[in-house]
């Protein structure tokens, strides 16, 4: 039996930090997945083709069996209409009706809260706008707000495997000329009142920049694994409870990322929790369940002893700089390894922080409209280098090649499914041809939120210094035997990171 069997399999169920995180150091240029014969499912994959005019999900006529399927793929319980129905149909009841609900009073399940991801929606993820995982019987739940999508993975008790899915939802605000705005995304409306609600599962998503398998399979040989960065204690980026302060370095732990929410948020609950739980949440609850067996570690411990040097009975007043640390991150650069969650426990602007804390706080007491609320996005510093590290954006330094890497690597390597249009484009561009090669500078130049356009959102980004710069070095007829050179082996490499 697959060993997740009896994780997954068992009532204490946990899975993945940073579900479908293809880290946001990924580039795609399809907007849209091309069709193509090579995008059928595989053979073990295939079950038969949906019927026509079949209102079920085109996975429900693959191979598989799982919590998450049994719902999906029954027309009586779908669609769901808002993040709590969708929790309680796959067995995440928080509390009892009728009860009052506290620590003690729910289902069996699990909750872990991040302040820092490196997720799809990392970009929009801080102590105030937290990302939870919900971990329930089979199956766990990844949701953030800010954006529009709930990430699953479910144990396939069929294929003794994982099974990923991401459910997209619009609300009423997508129709509207405006669209939708930070109140609509950063408040208790984007739990409710979907109005429409489209599953995917990995096999779908697979040539679509949310493709799970760029980080959860990037060695397609092997089985899909669940992942969790920081596997062991002090979980510097993940909430703790918030009942005394934790000794330890001067710097945040979990217990001020815990005390940032109450203080932006109070007793609202998030993510279709009730508060209680949210003052209750610790990283071993992912810890016990994951697996020991990870290909890319944030090494907390020693990241934090080589920031912070204890001299003559204390620390020093400001960290140094992590060789471990900067190690990774260098290891990023040249393509070798997924980039590591940043080494500072809050990485965010703290007056940013403070002026959205302060916003939310006048929007609880009526003193403002949620339409008046700000971008909470916009919550991490300016400085460029400072959010090339976080993950935002490639570094101000990087070359040319360098920057290719660091925004398009992750997706345009040797090592992911080459059979899919994504492929077609790849970072090695001495095997590139002049046509595909203006395919990707037209994406380059698209407007922002346009088909197709490179990067998409969930990547790192790239300033208009560098997109100009990258533009240029495409259209180049030649470049040096060095970036030749990185450029092949990051793209062998495929930063599959010891997978």
């Amino acid at each position: 039996m697959h060993r997740w069997a009896s994780f997954l399999g068992s009532k204490h169920v946990a899975c993945a930090a940073l579900l479908c995180a293809a880290a946001l150091s990924a580039c795609h240029p399809e907007g849209t997945p091309e069709p193509s014969a090579a995008e059928e499912p595989h053979e073990e994959e295939a079950w038969t083709a949906p019927p026509e005019g079949a209102s079920l999900p085109a996975f429900c006529w693959r191979r598989g069996a799982s919590v998450a399927r049994d719902l999906f793929c029954n027309e009586a319980l779908m669609p769901v209409r808002n993040l709590r129905e969708l929790q309680e149909k796959l067995g995440m009841g928080y509390w009892k009706p009728g009860t009052a609900p506290t620590p003690n009073s729910g289902l069996d399940i699990r909750l872990v809260v991040l302040g820092h991801s490196t997720a799809l929606s990392g970009r929009v993820v801080s102590p105030i706008n937290p990302r939870a995982l919900v971990l329930g019987p089979g199956t766990v739940l990844a949701f953030s707000r800010g954006i529009q999508q709930v990430e699953i993975a479910s144990y396939d008790r069929l294929l003794q495997d994982l099974d990923f899915f991401l459910v997209s939802f619009d609300q009423a605000c997508n129709a509207t000329p405006l669209g939708c705005t930070p109140g609509d995304l950063y408040t208790p409306r984007i739990e409710a009142d979907w109005v429409a609600v489209r599953v995917q599962d990995d096999e779908d998503l697979k040539n679509t920049p949310s493709d799970c398998r760029r980080c959860h399979q990037q060695v397609l040989a092997k089985a899909p694994a669940l992942l969790m960065r920081e596997l062991d204690g002090p979980w510097t980026h993940f909430f703790l409870a918030d009942e005394g302060q934790q000794p330890g370095y001067p710097e945040p732990t979990g217990v001020d990322l815990t005390r940032d929410y109450l203080s932006a948020k109070g007793n609202e609950a998030y993510a279709g929790v009730p508060t209680p739980f949210l003052r209750a949440t610790a990283g071993f609850a992912l810890e016990n369940f994951v697996g020991r067996s990870q290909p890319l570690l944030f090494d907390s411990v020693q990241i934090s002893n080589e920031r912070w040097h204890f001299v003559d009975g204390a620390y020093l007043p400001e960290p140094t700089r992590s060789p471990t640390w900067d190690q990774a991150y260098a290891a990023f650069q040249r393509g070798e390894q997924l980039a590591l969650p940043h080494y500072d426990p809050r990485p965010t602007d703290a007056h940013k922080q403070a002026l959205l804390t302060a916003a939310y706080q006048r929007y609880l007491s009526g003193e403002i409209s949620a339409d008046a609320l700000p971008d909470f996005a916009d919550i991490f510093p300016d400085d460029p280098e400072r959010r090339a590290e976080i993950g935002l954006q490639t570094s101000p330094a990087a070359s040319p090649a360098e920057i290719l890497v660091q925004a398009c690597g992750s997706c345009h390597n040797d090592v992911l499914d080459q059979t899919i249009s994504r492929a077609r484009f790849n970072i090695d561009l001495e095997r590139m041809d002049p046509a595909e090669l203006e395919i990707a500078i037209q994406r380059l130049n698209a407007p922002a939120g346009a088909p197709g356009r490179m990067p998409p959102p969930e990547s790192r980004q790239l300033d208009p210094a560098a997109q100009q710069r990258l533009i240029a070095y495409l259209q180049q007829s030649a470049r040096s035997a060095k970036d030749d050179a990185l450029l092949e082996r990051a793209a062998s490499l495929g930063m599959a990171g010891g997978r």
